[in-house]
């Protein structure tokens, strides 16, 4: 039986309007540089368009670790869930590593294709992008035993990150995966 996550308060909204503003404005910019440069009015939208979600949503999305999430029936027991949860979060921190030296790669391969340099920020913007996705994957995963932000030590959407190698909340490690 699936149960809800753990409820996240929103962001007060003195933080979220002002994203949401700042979100607005930025896709405003990208409008009107839309006939200057395409690449500048692309980071705009881009950018406003996060902006405008963080405000809305009060926070960052949490990433999901397992299908059939449940409250723990124990605050100390591990499970079959959370070695299922841990392995997720294990092949997404390889992901991540791999991620930086493949955008760097991708980077230098396309850069040498390009025959005007000034059109470089179209192949670095896009693989950035994706590098970031990659990372923050990781970074917003959930914890598979208690359902919060497994590197989070508020229970807040807009908490801030911070890596380690146990939960902020329940204290799970993520080297709980090999235990018997």
């Amino acid at each position: 039986m699936t149960t809800d996550y753990p409820h996240r308060p929103m962001a007060p909204d003195l933080v979220r309007y002002p994203c949401m503003i700042f979100g607005l404005a930025g896709i405003v910019s990208a409008i009107v540089y839309a006939v200057h440069s395409p690449f500048i009015a692309g980071m705009c939208l881009l950018v406003g368009a996060a902006w405008f979600a963080f405000g809305k949503y009060g926070g960052l999305p949490l990433a999901e670790t397992v299908i059939d999430w449940s409250p723990p029936t124990s605050a100390v027991a591990i499970e079959e869930m959370h070695r299922r949860g841990l392995l997720v979060m294990r092949r997404r921190r390889w992901m991540m590593y791999l991620a930086v030296p493949v955008a760097l790669a991708a980077i230098l391969l396309l850069a040498s294709l390009i025959e005007q340099p000034e059109h470089l920020g179209l192949v670095v913007f896009p693989v950035f992008t994706l590098l970031a996705t990659a990372n923050l994957r990781y970074a917003l995963s959930r914890c598979p035993r208690c359902g919060l932000g497994f590197f989070t030590k508020s229970t807040r959407r807009a908490a801030s990150l911070r890596l380690g190698k146990t939960c902020g909340h329940c204290g799970l490690s993520l080297h709980a995966y090999k235990q018997s």
